[in-house]
This record gives structure tokens, C-alpha cells and sequence, in this order.
């Protein structure tokens, strides 16, 4: 396909309906021919981008899936949190940003929160505190800071370890004799 005047083809994307400049190489539009010839030299440095979509005739490719399970940090405790939101106009309009490339239409007003404990012990998990109302992130940092202090004194509280099993006692050994064999010096063969 041949595009005459990339300005046209771009112009829905800028708020000023005057001409811009288009970068060919990312599309990029500039509001003046010295910033794109700036631009440029920069631009043409670095390969071109190509989008690539998963299959989605092929279930392995279109989902993502954590596979090292051994680099995981398995944490004794943490705090599932879940927020409500909804937009409302900016109070503060298009003076927010020195960079006029930003334009805030909308922001995010928190209305409602719901957290809970999960733990690795399931005596030690909780139901879901929610809340929607007033004060919604004091009230959701004090949640934060009380679980904090309750979860302080579980790990504080020293318990004594729980005997091995036969089976557990039997690993632990193995364990112990295939680490020793793996550091012993390799035996010189003439």
C-alpha cells in the first residue's frame, strides 16, 4: 500500500489538527520538522519492532505458565488485597504535566478494598476483610499495619521442631551421604 501524506494518517492520534511530522521508521508524529530530523538519527539505530502473536490454535503458546518451580520464594505468610475503583474527571486538568505529551482525562478514585492472609498453616488464614466507606487507604494501611504486628508475633513465638518420621529420618541421611560422596575430590585414573 502507498501512503501519500502520513500527516493524514495520523491525524485522529494528535489533539492539534495542524500538519505533523512523521517519523517513517515508528510512526511517531512530531508537531515540527527540526525535532523529527533530531529524532531520526536515534530512531534509525535500532531494528525495526515486529508484533508476534501467539497461536491460538496451540494452547502451549497462547497461555503463560510459570515452569521453574524450584526458583520460587515460598513465604510463610502474605496478604491477598483487591481493590474497587472507578473513574472520575481529573480536578486538576491539562496544567498537571510540564510535558505536554500527557494528558490527564481521568483518575482512579479507590472506593473499596478487600484483604486477607493466606499462609503456608491454614490455622493461621483469615477471612477477607472488606471495606467500603470513607477513608478507604487509612483504613486499609491501619488492616496493613495490624496484620503486620499479628503476623511479628507468630514468627516471633519460638515452638519447639516436631520429631522426624521414620521416613523423613531415612531421607534426611540419604540427603546427607550424596552430599558428602558429591564433595569428595575426583579420583586421578592413569
Amino acid at each position: 500500500m502507498w501512503l501519500k501524506n502520513l500527516s493524514r494518517l495520523v491525524a485522529g492520534r494528535i489533539k492539534d489538527r495542524h500538519q505533523t511530522f512523521v517519523c517513517n521508521h515508528c510512526l511517531h508524529p512530531f508537531s515540527n520538522k527540526d525535532i523529527l530530523d533530531r529524532h531520526i538519527p536515534h530512531c534509525q539505530r535500532h531494528p525495526p519492532q515486529d508484533v508476534k502473536y501467539p497461536n491460538p490454535e496451540n494452547p502451549k503458546e497462547c497461555t503463560v505458565e510459570f515452569h521453574n518451580k524450584a526458583a520460587r520464594f515460598r513465604l510463610p505468610f502474605y496478604l491477598v488485597c483487591y481493590f474497587e475503583s472507578f473513574l472520575t474527571p481529573s480536578e486538576h486538568g491539562e496544567d498537571v504535566d510540564a510535558v505536554k505529551a500527557t494528558n490527564i482525562i481521568d483518575e482512579h478514585r479507590v472506593c473499596g478494598f478487600a484483604c486477607h492472609r493466606v499462609s503456608l498453616y491454614p490455622e493461621y488464614q483469615t477471612d477477607p476483610l472488606v471495606y467500603s466507606g470513607p477513608g478507604v487507604i487509612d483504613k486499609f494501611y491501619e488492616h496493613v499495619m495490624r496484620e503486620s504486628k499479628v503476623i511479628s508475633g507468630i514468627l516471633a513465638n519460638d515452638r519447639d521442631m516436631t520429631s522426624l518420621t521414620a521416613i523423613q529420618q531415612t531421607m534426611r541421611t540419604r540427603q546427607h551421604v550424596q552430599s558428602a560422596v558429591e564433595r569428595l575430590p575426583n579420583p586421578i585414573t592413569k
